[in-house]
Formats: C-alpha cells, sequence, structure tokens
C-alpha cells in the first residue's frame, strides 16, 4: 500500500488528508475533492468575509432574514443542540464579548437564543443587531466531518485528516498497516499527557493560553477568562461535536465532566486543571494515558 498526502490552508489553519491505498490517482483525485469542499466551507463559514454567509448574517441578520446555504444551516442547527447540551459553556455568539465596547460588564447580547432559524425558508435572523456570529470553535470539526463523509462515498477505506493542531479523523490504518494515533501533550511543557488511536472518531484539542492577553478563551455566559482549565480534549464518533464538547469543557472544567458522560456515556475526554491535574472518565482499554 502507498500514501498520498495532500494539503490546503483554509480557516486560518493547515488541512491535511494521508490517502492510504493501491491507486495513487484516484486516492489523489477522491483527496482533492475533499479538500475542495473544505475550501467551499471555509467561504461560506468565515467570519472575515463580508460575501460569505456568516459575514452576511453578522452584517445584516438582526434587520432582514439572511438565505443561506444548506450546509451552513444545518451547522448552525447544531451549533443551537450543543449549545443546549453543553449548558451555553459553547456558544456560537461568543465572538460578541470580543466585539462589544460594553465587554468590561455592560449588557452585551450574548446567547445561542439570539440566533433564530427559520427552517422552512433556511434565512437567519438575529435578535440583537449587536450579536456576532463566530463558527470558528466548530468549523474545522465540520469541515473534517464532510471531507471525511466524501472520502468514504468514493470507497476511501483508509484516512487521516487534520486541521491543525487541534482537530482529526481518521479510519482504517496506515501505509505499514498500524492504528492512526494522535499525542496529545501538555501545552506548556510538551510532556505527552495521552495516546489516542483513532478509527471513526474525531479528536479536538482546546487550550486556553495563560499567557495571551488578547482574544483569551472566555466563559460565553459571563464574558470572564478561563482560568481553571488548560486544556481539554474530545473524542467522539463527529469531529463536529468533538470540537464543540472540547470548548464547552475548557469552560466548564471538572463540573463538566458528568454533563459530558450524560450525554456520550461511550465518548472519551481528558482535563488538564490550571493547577497540574490530569482528569479523565475511566478510559477505554485502548487508550493509554500517562499517570
Amino acid at each position: 500500500m502507498i500514501a498520498v498526502r495532500l494539503a490546503t490552508y483554509a480557516m486560518r489553519t493547515r488541512f491535511e488528508v494521508v490517502l492510504v491505498g493501491e491507486e495513487p490517482r484516484f486516492l489523489r483525485s477522491a483527496g482533492e475533492e475533499a479538500l475542495g469542499e473544505v475550501e467551499e466551507l471555509e467561504r461560506l463559514l468565515s467570519r472575515f468575509e463580508e460575501d460569505s454567509d456568516i459575514g452576511r448574517i453578522n452584517r445584516m441578520a438582526a434587520f432582514v432574514p439572511v438565505r443561506v446555504d444548506a450546509r451552513t444551516f444545518s451547522l448552525l442547527q447544531r451549533a443551537v443542540a450543543l449549545s443546549v447540551q453543553t449548558n451555553g459553556a459553547f456558544d456560537v455568539t461568543v465572538g460578541t464579548w470580543w466585539r462589544s465596547e460594553k465587554a468590561s460588564g455592560g449588557n452585551v447580547p450574548v446567547g445561542f437564543w439570539h440566533l433564530l432559524l427559520e427552517e422552512t425558508t433556511r434565512c437567519v435572523r438575529l435578535a440583537h443587531a449587536g450579536v456576532q456570529v463566530d463558527l470558528g470553535g466548530i468549523g474545522k470539526g465540520y469541515a473534517l466531518e464532510r471531507a471525511a463523509a466524501l472520502l468514504m462515498q468514493a470507497g476511501i477505506e483508509h484516512a487521516f485528516l487534520h486541521g491543525g493542531t487541534s482537530s482529526a479523523f481518521a479510519w482504517g490504518h496506515d501505509e505499514n498497516g498500524r492504528a492512526w494515533q494522535v499525542a496529545i501533550a501538555h501545552p506548556l511543557t510538551q510532556e505527552v499527557l495521552a495516546t489516542v488511536p483513532l478509527n471513526f472518531r474525531g479528536l479536538s484539542v482546546s487550550v486556553a493560553d495563560p499567557t495571551r492577553s488578547t482574544n483569551p478563551t472566555i466563559d460565553p455566559r459571563t464574558g470572564i477568562p478561563v482560568r481553571h482549565t488548560l486544556l481539554a480534549a474530545v473524542l467522539l464518533p463527529s469531529p463536529t461535536d468533538s470540537e464543540a464538547w472540547s470548548t464547552a469543557l475548557l469552560v466548564l472544567g471538572e463540573e463538566g465532566l458528568s454533563l459530558f458522560q450524560h450525554y456520550y456515556p461511550d465518548g472519551w475526554a481528558l482535563l488538564l486543571t490550571s493547577d497540574g491535574r490530569i482528569l479523565t472518565p475511566l478510559p477505554p482499554a485502548s487508550l493509554s494515558r500517562r499517570t
């Protein structure tokens, strides 16, 4: 077997696919289609482009309904459902804090309930003019999920996909027949905290950098920067859900583990607290974790 590697730059990070099989031309063609979907999703979801779906929502949806692509609408629906699951610890309107002059304690319109979705028309409205939607906390996972679906439909049996150092999804094995594995490292010391095998599972790792003074990770419910947790990692069948929940657990900290287990009894999560503790539900036997 051989491995074909392709990459693109989107959503302010490097996306890469590693495809394993016997026919390099077939692998390359499938990989190019998958990365094309990632690039198309950036065009739809980027908050930095005025004419993207998210750009138009942020500019206009407080005044008129904004019709969006079916993929954008589906992701917004997922985002709202995940906000409900996480009790608001994951919230795509969190960017409102960063863009509001009242972020120091005024009445900032943050909350997923300000995002109004009209399913019959696939239109989006915002309840307040100050609300800003930012899918940066879930977009990479969704892009991996969509790319993986295209690869599976094409008949790819062995693949590893990642978006930067924070999100990955894989199935099958590498060109040497070994399971795909990802190491989770301490964000400050680079010590390996856990080694996670990926097989039809998405891994997302979120980090709160205590040294970062601009755009820190904040609790969307309060606007207060996260200090109690340095890292949260989540392993779930859906890379979209993994990405949302790693963000949520970073915000919730230790108390969020029981909530996570309630919704995903077969899922896996790891937290690294600011005082150096490693917290996780009991891991499956196939996971290796340093103690």
